[in-house]
């Protein structure tokens, strides 16, 4: 990897598997505003790289964007207690690990800011990347490369320079756009932290 130079890892699927943590966070938001989210229905529609803006309007399609806005920022607040059901990809974390002061190491995901400082803490990464960008910081989610592309302008690195780590088909979609090379990381057996 001597010409490689930027390692981009996306969060959620990547570094850990939060589906169960985000599940039951989104569940019990929605349920405060009586609205029942199925397991199946999240799986499909809410967890593999979609934005909550794509959706929450389909679970709640008579609600105001301040009535959105209202439940995923509920959602973030249970999310915070629901850390004990995320586990890590100790492969991931390891290479992290091993490249932190021999790489730029960057974090390219579609999360809100603070889901990513309670997770990276929560993990023992905050301190770990050089740069971070959450769905804060970017206009268009992926599959719109953005927030890859920002990685690398921050950084003045190449494509072809550059490892972006990625798991859902959304976010592979983005990092092709880029030129980048791709690491696809596949879904893993649980090791739950504590």
């Amino acid at each position: 990897m001597t010409d490689i130079k930027l390692l981009i890892f996306d969060l959620d699927g990547t570094i850990i598997d939060s589906e169960e943590a985000n599940y039951k966070a989104y569940k019990n938001a929605l349920a405060e505003v009586d609205v029942e989210l199925s397991k199946d229905f999240f799986i499909k529609n809410c967890f593999n790289g979609q934005h909550y803006k794509d959706f929450l309007p389909l679970l709640m399609p008579n609600a105001s964007d301040e009535e959105i806005e209202k439940v995923h920022d509920r959602k973030q607040e249970i999310y915070i207690s629901n850390m004990k059901n995320i586990s890590v990809n100790p492969i991931i974390k390891d290479i992290i690990i091993e490249f932190k002061n021999k790489k730029k190491l960057a974090l390219a995901t579609t999360a809100g800011a603070i889901a990513v400082q309670n997770v990276l803490r929560t993990i023992q990464l905050e301190n770990a990347f050089d740069l971070i960008l959450t769905g804060n910081d970017v206009k268009n989610k992926k599959p719109n490369p953005e927030v890859f592309i920002k990685c690398l302008e921050h950084f003045n690195i190449e494509p072809y320079q550059t490892v972006i780590f990625e798991d859902s088909d959304i976010g592979l979609e983005a990092a092709n756009k880029t030129g980048a090379w791709i690491i696809k990381v596949e879904k893993w057996s649980n090791s739950i932290i504590n």
